[in-house]
């Protein structure tokens, strides 16, 4: 939603650790320096300074503001190989970063979501399951404040919460797509619940890419770059959906884009956070300061 936007998809995004990175990017040891391009020269997105870096502009910023993002997305059921419509959803993501002594970056981040009637596009409180035939109350979704490491690697979480406690997780960032002056990066999220863990089966698997521009981000005068981002996510059937034992799972698709303010949000996502969040409308800053 980045920042994942993240979502989402819940906010178990938030809560990943670090995997290694395939092909020239694979995972070491080394601290990791890299510069904003200030000298001048283009980033090498094959070294891993440079591409936390330049990955950093893409999903966060460099100079410590509160970066915004949002995402905009669909769920349906897939049950034999068949897609059914189920529900929307509005995320929105809040955070700020620090670089780190290291050269990795610190994040502070937290997640505000709503699920929206397919048809409608507005928020439900209750939903008609078209598979169950069943009414079921519909949950909002906050997830954090969480302090996360990210590292060249992937992510880092000081303590997994709410759904993802206890669970497998692992996160790594795939090396950058280039054509002409595009710059695609992948990020894989990877959630699931190990042998032995008590409670339901839970697997959560989220693809997002973030897209900019080479030129903008080897341009010196940008700690953020404009990204546009796309996320697909499989996950088992959620809890408040009274699925039962039946055979399937969530398919989620998004799409969405980093803000400079509040008021850059849909209008349908400022109206429900100023009724049932406000103090995320008033103050992210006060809230990402408890992570």
């Amino acid at each position: 939603m980045t920042d994942h936007l993240t979502t989402r998809r819940g906010a178990l995004s938030l809560s990943t650790m670090a995997l290694g990175l395939p092909g020239a990017l694979t995972a070491m040891t080394l601290p990791v320096a890299g510069a904003n391009a200030a000298d001048g020269k283009a980033f090498d997105l094959g070294n891993r300074g440079d591409f936390l870096t330049a990955f950093q502009k893409m999903r966060g910023a460099l100079d410590g503001r509160i970066c915004m993002g949002g995402i905009t997305g669909i769920y349906y059921a897939v049950m034999e190989e068949k897609l059914t419509p189920l529900y929307g959803v509005l995320a929105g993501t809040f955070s700020r970063y620090q670089k780190l002594p290291d050269g990795n970056f610190e994040g502070r981040i937290f997640e505000v979501a709503y699920f929206t009637d397919w048809n409608t596009g507005q928020l439900m409180e209750k939903f008609q399951n078209p598979i169950t035939g069943e009414v079921n109350d519909v949950p909002q979704t906050r997830m954090g404040p969480s302090k996360i490491t990210i590292t060249a690697d992937g992510l880092k979480i000081g303590g997994a919460a709410g759904e993802a406690r206890g669970m497998s997780i692992k996160n790594r960032f795939l090396p950058a797509r280039i054509v002409n002056d595009d710059c695609w990066i992948v990020e894989e999220s990877l959630v699931s619940s190990p042998d032995g863990f008590p409670g339901p089966k839970f697997s959560y698997n989220e693809v997002t890419t973030y897209h900019t521009t080479l030129s903008d981000l080897n341009n010196p005068s940008l700690n953020q770059t404009p990204t546009l981002v796309h996320f697909n996510v499989v996950v088992t059937w959620r809890p408040w959906l009274k699925m039962g034992d039946r055979k399937g799972h969530l398919l989620g698709n998004g799409t969405g884009r980093r803000y400079a303010k509040m008021t850059d949000y849909p209008a349908l996502y400022q109206e429900l956070t100023k009724k049932h969040h406000p103090d995320v409308w008033a103050d992210p800053r006060a809230i990402l300061d408890k992570a």
